[in-house]
């Protein structure tokens, strides 16, 4: 005998039991069938919102409470012989079909309160039943033969499963139970006494799985609740406290970590948060959080990390100097990300943002141990935020006649390309996504045909790899190099591949000489052994512009927390659970006026009332944006969670205090 809640959340799995099932069969079921060849426990389709399941025997009590349907999912459970007390208990949509099969004379095969509190869906049941037996608001009338003629086809499966006579069955007469008039509450069956269960419903914005995914946690659903309602400078100024980097990391070069996570592909196709990106970003005039302070910071890089971190910190009034060995900012978005991907007009609408702060830019310096020395005698913090330039090796023959993807993209970038690439053949040793910026650079410069190799599976994916295709990439994997000759690439599988070029993009390491042997710091710590000195981005961690991104943030908010005598605490929220999330009320794209339209705002509460609507008790009240319960009312049934389309309500386990 399977366990209990057997098919609990299943989403279209075929289950047959040759026998008994305990209780809780298909427990929230969404599609799929179960077939049990014996009888079951208690509540089995509890909460089910599509798929079937047949039983050959019995069920036990509350069978189908609260089972609805949305849109096509229509949920059907059919009952050979008897079911128990409180079947169809709140029932909101569905079909409940109890055939009576095998009864003797005068026995009912359905017990008490049949139907209490219905406000959706019908059952059907085939013998004897009398008034007595419906639940508050519920009625029962003899079947139609149309209303038959809607359920036959279900029947008629049933029966050739179990190999059961159905014109025996469809001999019989069936009554019918719906709800009394039109609106589900007029009446409705409750306790006379609170019983609770244990648990109540609390209204919470969760983190939604496109924020929980992103490096930064932008939460796209909130900026985008504004700028569909109109609030579009509150929209920008929850951008700003997250990314100074919106158009040119979010809308342009980011692979869309934030994409690959959203709910919406269960359905279509992800939000294209990047257009939105590029649409609606912050422009104009930065807010200034809070009012000047005596504190100094020193970052020691001008990239993504090191600029995100002066960005939060300035408008936090510090007086932050940025030292930056090139002569302009930018790190690699400005010199090594192609022009192809994220033209410099374009980085400079973020760029410009930040350079509108009271921020010190002290350009083309290179600071050595003695400047870094001086650094620290003259801030109250520093924060090295170098990146990393210098080029991984692997160590094979003939590697110095090979050109580090680095040095190649630095060189693309700036117009200063010495290699003629026109008609050759280029090798590309790693397949990640900067061997892809690789690949169409050398594409772009005429080569005749690219290969990327690896020693693995690649890692390059989104937009990148994409792209990388389209201009005809190949990949191939996996390879270990032997050495590299006369033009040719040898591996040590003793293959070889015509070369006359080779490109390592294999990584960097950072070159942080500067700060002496004695600095210590771990791979993932923004803290060093040496007093208010930290580090972030790529000299921490290789990784995503977004990771960098991040990295500047939290280290500048954990300055901010240390300066201001209070305890550093990171931000944790909880992550909605996608199996809460009701993609079925999206199902319907068409007539979406824009991309914002199709963001289901997973995990953040809306005010869309359908708790109000669909609590048993009405124990649910709005008032303006926030919603009262009545926990008096309230016995924790849980139909409030059932019926959130964004998971926004959770079940916390009550006090003894409540």
């Amino acid at each position: 005998v399977p366990g209990q809640d057997l098919g609990v959340f299943n989403g279209g799995s075929k289950i047959i039991v040759y026998g008994n099932a305990q209780d809780g069969v298909g427990n929230t079921m969404n599609g799929g069938e179960i077939i049990i060849f014996g009888s079951c426990g208690d509540i089995p389709g509890h909460m089910a919102r599509n798929g079937k399941i047949y039983i050959r025997g019995s069920a036990g009590f509350r069978a189908g409470i609260m089972m609805k349907e949305y849109g096509d999912c229509h949920p059907v459970m059919i009952v050979g012989e008897k079911i128990g007390e409180y079947a169809g208990e709140y029932m909101a949509g569905g079909i409940i079909i109890v055939l009576g099969y095998g009864l003797g004379r005068g026995e009912s095969p359905v017990s008490r309160h049949l139907a209490s509190g219905i406000f959706g869906g019908e059952i059907f049941v085939r013998g004897e039943i009398s008034s007595s037996q419906i639940g508050n608001c519920a009625f029962v009338e003899k079947a139609k033969w149309i209303d038959v003629e809607r359920i036959r086809r279900y029947i008629e499966e049933y029966c050739r499963i179990f190999s059961l006579n159905i014109d025996e069955i469809l001999s019989s007469s069936f009554y019918h139970i719906r709800r009394i008039g039109e609106r589900p509450f007029g009446g409705l069956y409750v306790p006379s006494n609170k019983v609770s269960s244990g648990v109540r419903p609390v209204h919470i914005n969760l983190l939604p799985p496109c924020a929980s995914a992103c490096p930064v946690g932008i939460p796209n659903p909130m900026i985008i609740q504004r700028l569909k309602t109109g609030r579009v400078e509150e929209a920008f100024e929850l951008i700003d406290e997250y990314t100074p980097f919106r158009y040119s990391c979010c809308g342009m070069v980011c692979p869309g970590l934030c994409k690959a996570a959203c709910t919406r592909s269960s359905l279509d196709e992800p939000v294209k948060i990047d257009e939105i990106a590029k649409k609606y970003h912050p422009t104009g005039k930065v807010r200034i959080l809070e009012g000047k302070k005596s504190r100094r910071i020193a970052i020691i890089g001008g990239g993504p990390a090191g600029l995100s971190a002066a960005w939060q910190l300035s408008r936090r009034g510090y007086d932050v100097d940025v030292y930056e060995k090139e002569e302009n900012i930018g790190g690699k978005l400005a010199s090594n990300i192609p022009e192809e991907r994220l033209p410099r007009a374009e980085l400079d609408k973020d760029l410009k943002r930040i350079e509108s702060l009271p921020i010190g830019f002290i350009k083309g310096v290179c600071v050595d141990g003695a400047k870094f020395r001086e650094i620290r005698e003259k801030y109250d913090a520093v924060i090295i935020a170098i990146g990393a330039q210098r080029p991984k090796r692997l160590g094979f023959e003939g590697e110095e006649f090979t050109i580090p993807s680095y040095y190649f993209l630095r060189a693309v970038k700036n117009g200063k390309v010495e290699y003629d690439l026109e008609g050759k053949s280029v090798v590309i040793v790693g397949a990640g996504n900067v061997a892809m910026d690789v690949a169409c650079e050398t594409f772009r410069l005429g080569a005749s045909g690219v290969t990327a190799i690896d020693i693995q599976r690649p890692s390059a994916f989104g937009k990148e790899l994409e792209r990388a295709m389209k201009y005809g990439l190949e990949i191939i994997y996996p390879k270990f190099v032997e050495k590299y000759s006369d033009g040719w690439l040898y591996f040590r599988d003793g293959d070889s591949i015509r070369a006359d070029f080779v490109i390592e993009a294999i990584g960097e390491t950072p070159e942080i000489d500067f700060a002496g042997q004695s600095i210590i710091y771990g791979k993932d710590s923004f803290t060093t052994n040496l007093p208010m000195v930290f580090v972030a981005g790529d000299v921490v961690s290789p990784g995503l512009v977004t990771h960098s991104i991040a990295m500047g943030r939290e280290v500048a908010l954990y300055i901010h927390s240390v300066f201001s005598g209070l305890p550093y605490i990171k931000e944790r929220v909880q992550q909605v659970d996608k199996t809460r999330i009701n993609v079925i009320y999206f199902k319907d794209a068409d007539g979406f006026a824009n991309e914002l339209d199709r963001c289901i705002s997973c995990g953040t509460c809306i005010q869309c009332d359908i708790c109000v609507d669909n609590c048993p008790r009405g124990a649910i009240e709005r008032r303006g944006e926030r919603f009262i319960i009545d926990y008096e009312l309230c016995t924790g049934c849980g139909v409030c969670a059932g019926v959130c389309p964004r998971g926004a309500i959770i079940m916390e386990p009550e006090s003894k205090n409540d």
